[in-house]
Order: structure tokens, then sequence, then C-alpha cells
């Protein structure tokens, strides 16, 4: 299978990427950054890019088969008030539409339920304190947006929230549900994550849907 992962040397990224090469399928990294990806291998190819320009993004899975699976896990820092995820997100489902493919696998974030009216699968905290961090809840305002976009494409598109991440070995087991509560304590590695987003990759049993994740 093809991959083209946008968000490719961030921390979830970067575990699919060698998850994936291990796997056997041939990989594109889109990302601004290429020096920040020091791996090589023969069926890995990094694509420097913007996911605001969208020729760039167009040029990343131009010329693909219905084979490819396109994964995205754009992040930012709390800080940043571009809206990455949306504008980037809505590009990438532009640019399959015109290629023609259809399976998208995007990573949001277990807040999301805080602020899109699901607040009963998130500690009743958890609103009041984004309140108190306008630039944190603006930030994941924009994948509220960015999740509305996604299930708004004609696209066979997976959304995963996963709760908060964290650096660590795989372990390969963890508790996946559609409407998974997920306290304030919840973790899972990005490790974790990456191997149940490339296990999307062929599986439909979640096409349409937004499975939580968490151990």
């Amino acid at each position: 299978m093809n991959i083209v992962i946008f968000g490719a040397t961030g921390g979830t990224g970067r575990h699919i990427i060698e998850q994936a090469l291990d796997q056997g399928h041939k990989v594109t990294a889109f990302d601004r950054n290429p020096a920040a990806l020091t791996l090589e291998h023969p069926n890995l190819s990094f694509i420097e890019g913007d996911v605001f320009n969208q020729a760039e993004v167009d040029a990343a899975v131009a010329g693909q088969d219905g084979r490819m699976a396109v994964i995205c896990v754009l992040g930012v820092r709390p800080t940043t008030q571009a809206p990455v995820c949306s504008t980037g997100t809505e590009n990438i489902i532009a640019a399959m539409q015109k290629a023609g493919l259809k399976r998208f696998i995007c990573q949001t974030a277990f807040v999301v339920a805080a602020l899109d009216g699901e607040r009963k699968e998130v500690s009743w905290v958890l609103p009041l304190m984004l309140t108190l961090f306008p630039k944190t809840k603006a930030m994941f305002a924009d994948k509220v947006r960015q999740e509305q976009i996604v299930r708004q494409s004609d696209l066979d598109w997976i959304i995963i929230r996963p709760a908060r991440l964290i650096d660590g070995p795989q372990k390969g087991t963890y508790k996946v549900g559609n409407h998974l509560s997920i306290d304030m304590n919840a973790k899972i590695t990005r490790a974790d994550v990456a191997d149940f987003i490339l296990k999307q990759v062929s599986d439909n049993s979640y096409v349409h849907q937004v499975p939580r994740i968490s151990y």
C-alpha cells in the first residue's frame, strides 16, 4: 500500500513512518521541515511542502491510484493561532478529490469532545479549564473545525481521537470505542496510536466513524 503522511515529522508521524515501513508500505512523508526526519529507507520519500499551499499538497498525492491511503496527523504548539489543522485538512481533502483517492485517516484529540457538544465523554472540568487558557482553547477549536470538514467530505474517512499523547513503547493493547469516555488522566503512547492508525489503512470497521483510543 502507498501511504502519504501529512505532519510526518511530528511525534505520532514518526512512529507511523517507522511502523509503515516495517510493514512493507511505501511511504511519502509531507512536512515543512525535511531536516527533522533523519530516517532513510528505499520505500520512503520526503516532500517538503506547506499544507497552506494547495499546489504543494496536490503534488503530494497526484498520480496515485485508489489503493493509496492518506493520513493526517497535523498538529501545532498551544500558542499557535494559525488554522493549520482545519485549513490544512481542507486542502488535503481537495487534493484527494482531484486525485480520486478515498481513504483518509485523521487524528484529532479527545479534547474536541469538550467543545463540540459531546461533553459527556470528558470530565466536566475540562470545558471550564479551557476558558482559562484561551490560546489552547482556540487550538482545539481549530480541531473541531477540522473534524467538521472531514465529516462533510465524500471520502472514506476515519477520525481518531486519542487520549493524552505520551512517549513510550508500543504495547499493542488499548481500548477503542466510538463513545469511549476519556478522563483527564487517560493517556496513550504515540506508538500505539500509530499502530491503530495503520490498521485503518485496510480495515473498514470504522469508516465514517470517530473511534476514541486510550489505555
